[in-house]
């Protein structure tokens, strides 16, 4: 038999006798026998339990569990405190949804923030750009060579024979 099967018989026999096959799986299995030890304690300590006589309670006891019982739910509970906490981690949220929204929605420029060495170089590289285009102004001009004229192509300098 497989050891679970043993404790299962073990549990249902609560007062009756073990047959020869437990007893003999229990002298072949150390871990079932120390189970069935223990539970032979166990029944042993409940058996003396049902013997002791019942603990009459003290003159007042009635009294002060009440009043112990009645101080424990004025103190403040768990669903006050998460209700505390809850509400300042909305109004931190808030406060951060807003300030991300306020940095994408200011300018890139003005009076929150000025002008940096990469705003300013870009437009002087524009400035230059726009009097050296080649199709610029000129290019708008239209030619009396028709058909255009078409340059050769430069050669690789380094061509492999």
């Amino acid at each position: 038999m497989r050891c679970d099967d043993i404790r299962e018989g073990l549990d249902d026999l609560w007062e009756g006798d073990v047959t020869a096959e437990v007893r003999q799986h229990l002298t072949q299995c150390a871990a079932c026998a120390r189970y069935y030890r223990d539970l032979r304690l166990v029944r042993a300590g409940l058996q003396l339990w049902k013997r002791e006589e019942a603990v009459e309670p003290s003159l007042g006891f009635a009294a002060r569990l009440v009043r112990q019982l009645s101080e424990i739910s004025k103190g403040p509970s768990m669903a006050e405190f998460f209700e505390r906490v809850g509400r300042r981690f909305v109004y931190a949220t808030l406060v951060l949804t807003f300030l991300t929204l306020l940095a994408m929605a200011a300018p890139s420029t003005g009076p929150l923030r000025g002008l940096s060495a990469a705003d300013i170089q870009i437009s002087a590289q524009e400035a230059s750009l726009a009097y050296s285009d080649p199709m610029g102004e000129g290019g708008l001009q239209e030619t009396s060579e028709w058909p255009p004229v078409q340059t050769p192509a430069p050669a690789a300098p380094n061509e492999v024979k």
